[in-house]
Parts: structure tokens; sequence; C-alpha cells
């Protein structure tokens, strides 16, 4: 079996051959000793997990600038790749700034090699669940804002490959601003009508004649001209019904029989009679409630609801949120044109601790309106204007979260090998006495 590759950057030769040592066992180690060298083998795709000492020359001796344009450079090639920075115990500040512009984590000088190994491993498990949750390519079929590694957004994963995957109507469900249009633009981006039209219909927004000519289309008063309708339009595509609970009741039983009869609706002249269109429906009210009050066709939610996909709010998201806010920061700084690098710490702990009700457009919204005024290389927290109060529920520190990531992982992989702590070590690629001390230090129980 191939092992990973794992590229090590550092200006020290020494230090470069303690890492090579400790983990050439595991992966095949690609050295760089400067920041040119590590972006090609970045960009090249040779390695997805990196340490990276952000000590290099030319600004060796006085800080960490040509480290941090390494960290920089090489996440922009490649956005997923998974930087582990190291830092001198008094330049601590210099690897949290990495951390706020994408680094996966970090360690000062000197470090203890299991822990490094260990935080290795995790980037390796991460980089693959994110290059498998896009269907096997980085960055081939998800948008950016379907960047996630909860467990609630993998399982919204698998269900959009399988909406993909079938020629049947869906129906997607959540709060306002979860990403539904998204979601649906996905799973059209990766099925068999991908070169088709996407076509999207705004139920709530006009009204009921109105959304009558924009669905079945109309014809001119002389009668020999059509406008089409935007179900005929999506022919051969994806047929996009936004906030579907919205259609009056006249409006769902004329979809009905246009969509899903056998014996349709007579279309205007021109139109066809049977559109191959395929529907994808969304909806912030619970349709199976309006069904239940006479308020949706109950034979209409039963063929728009085959396959259901229910977004998560961004308060469930847990290390999403984080990893949303850098995207949005690039994506903005980049589009705006605005030397915006990262965020403060203090806006770090704001975001994370913050309940996101508008969940990713209000993120999304904040961050552009952060980046467009920001005259600063850093966003701070007052620079979202996030409403007061609204953050006092943070506690703890990065260095928490890693340790809250590090029991995880330990006690997750322990559980699956019953307590076999010899097994768990060396699926952790770690040390049987070192698991066994942090074992002791989390206070991991798990049942033999």
């Amino acid at each position: 079996m191939e092992k990973p590759r794992l590229l090590s950057l550092g200006a020290d030769e020494a230090e470069r051959g303690l890492m090579r040592w400790a983990f050439s066992r595991d992966y095949d180690v690609l050295e760089a000793s400067g920041r040119a060298e590590a972006v090609d083998i970045a960009r090249d795709g040779r390695a997805a997990v990196g340490i990276m000492d952000l000590c290099l020359p030319p600004s060796k001796a006085q800080g960490a600038a040509e480290g941090m344009k390494a960290v920089r450079e090489v996440l922009s090639t490649n956005p997923l790749f998974k930087a582990v920075v190291l830092t001198d115990l008094d330049r601590r500040e210099h690897a949290m700034r990495a951390i706020d512009i994408g680094a996966f984590d970090f360690f000062t000088k000197p470090v203890e090699i299991e822990d490094v190994r260990l935080t290795v491993r995790r980037a390796i498990n991460t980089y693959r669940l994110q290059v498998e949750s896009m269907g096997g390519q980085p960055g081939a079929a998800w948008p950016g804002e379907l960047i996630g590694l909860s467990q609630p957004m993998q399982q919204v994963f698998s269900t959009v490959r399988k909406v993909a995957e079938v020629n049947i109507p869906a129906l997607v469900r959540g709060e306002p601003g979860t990403g539904k249009e998204t979601l649906a633009r996905a799973a059209h981006r990766v099925s068999s009508r991908h070169s088709m039209p996407f076509v999207k219909v705004a139920c709530d927004s006009m009204p009921e004649n109105v959304l009558g000519a924009e669905l079945f289309g109309r014809a001119s008063a002389d009668g020999l001209a059509v406008c089409k309708g935007k179900i005929d339009l999506a022919d051969g595509g994806t047929l996009y019904l936004e906030e579907a609970g919205t259609m009056s009741l006249t409006i769902q039983k004329r979809l009905l029989d246009r969509l899903f009869s056998r014996c349709p609706e007579k279309p205007p002249p021109g139109a066809k009679a049977c559109a191959d269109t395929r529907v994808i429906s969304s909806s912030t009210r619970d349709l199976r409630t309006m069904v239940r009050a006479g308020e949706f066709s109950e034979d209409l939610y039963n063929r728009l609801a085959i396959i259901t996909l229910d977004v998560p709010p961004l308060r469930d998201r847990g290390e999403d949120v984080y990893m949303l806010a850098v995207y949005f920061l690039k994506k903005y700084s980049k589009e705006l044109g605005k030397p915006v690098i990262g965020f403060s710490a203090g806006a770090v702990e704001a975001i994370s601790g913050y309940s996101w009700p508008g969940n990713v457009r209000e993120m999304e919204n904040r961050i552009k309106r952060a980046v467009s005024f920001s005259k600063n290389s850093e966003i701070a927290a007052g620079d979202l204007f996030l409403p007061s109060g609204a953050t006092g529920c943070v506690q703890g520190s990065l260095a928490d979260t890693r340790e809250a990531f590090r029991k995880r992982m330990i006690y997750e992989v322990l559980s699956r090998n019953s307590g076999n702590v010899t097994r768990t070590a060396s699926e952790l690629g770690i040390s049987r006495q070192y698991l066994s001390r942090l074992i002791a230090r989390f206070n991991i129980k798990v049942a033999r």
C-alpha cells in the first residue's frame, strides 16, 4: 500500500532530519527548505499535509513573515491542504495568525513528536474525508459553501449524492439561510443533467397569476406567439421550486397536472405537453403539517417528497462554523481586492460563540460587510457587528478546542477497537505508551 505523502518545510536541516526520522516509517516525507519549493509540492499535489516551520529565511531572525507567506500561498494553491505549523515559544502569536488564515494546527518548539504524529494522522483523515465528501476530486463537485466536516453535513453530502444519482423529485427542508438552493444546485451539478438548464422559480416572490404564467407560460394576445414557462425552459434539466409551500392550492393542482399527470393540461401553443424536467423543491415550512391543515395538496407532496434532504442549521454544525468563516473571508478579500488575511483572536471567539440565527446567509453577509469596510489586515470582533452579548457563551481557547478534538478522536478510535489500546495506538500512529498517557490525562473510559 502506498504511503501518504507528507511535506516537511524548514530551514534547519537537522530539524528536517528529525522529522524525516520520526515520520518516514509511515509517510513518504518530501522535504523543502524554502517557500517556493513548498508551494511547488502543494501545487503539484505531491502532498496534502505538511509540517511547516514558520521561521524561514530571509525573515528568520526578525519573525515569521516568510513562513506566513508560505502557509498563505500553499493554502491558496490547494485550499484543502492541511498545514501543521511550528513556531518558537516566544512567537506563538504567529502560529495563531496562521490558524486564522487556514492552518490546520500549531505547535511551539521544542515539540513532542508523538503529539505532532497524532495531529498529522488527524490531518490526513480530515483531508481524506473532505475529498470523499466531494466525490473523490478536491474542488470538483461541491461549491465552497458546502465545505463541512461535521456529522450532520456528512449526512447531507451522502444524501445529495443519492439525489444526484436518481431522476426523481426531491424536497430540501431547512431554516432560512441554511443553503437549500446551494444544495439543489450541487445535486444538479453532479447529476447526469448537469449540462442542461437549472431553472429557479421563487414561488414566494410573486402573486398567483404571475406565478402561473411564470411556471406554465402564456400565449400572446393574438394567440400566435408563446412565452414559454419555466417548466418548459427546464426541459432536460432541473426545475427548482423555492419555497414550494407558498403556492396556492390552484397552482398546486395545475403543477400536479402538468408535471405528474398522464393527461396533462393543454399547454400554450408551441409548448411541450410533457416536459422532461427533474423537480427539486425547498421549503422552510413543514409541508406535512400544511397537508394536515388542508393548505397543501397531499398528492403533490407525495410526488415532490420522494426523497427528502434536511439541511442542518449552522449552530448544529460544530467545526464547520470557522471553516465557513475562513472561506467567506478568502472569497470576499479576493473579490473586493482587500488585503484582509485573517481574523483576530477576539473575532475567532465571537464567530465560534455566536448562534448564527440567520445561518450561512447571515455569516456570509456579515463577513462580506466586514471585509468591505476593513482598513486592517485582520477582521476584529467589532467588525462583525454581532448583537451585544451574543457571544458570552464562549469558553476556553484554541488550545482547549484542540484538546477536545484530540480527546474525541481517541475515544472514537478506542471505542471502535473495543478498548484495545495496542490496536488503537497502531491506528492512530502513536506509541502504546503515549496513548496510555493520553487516556489517563483525558480520563477516557471505554467498556471492553
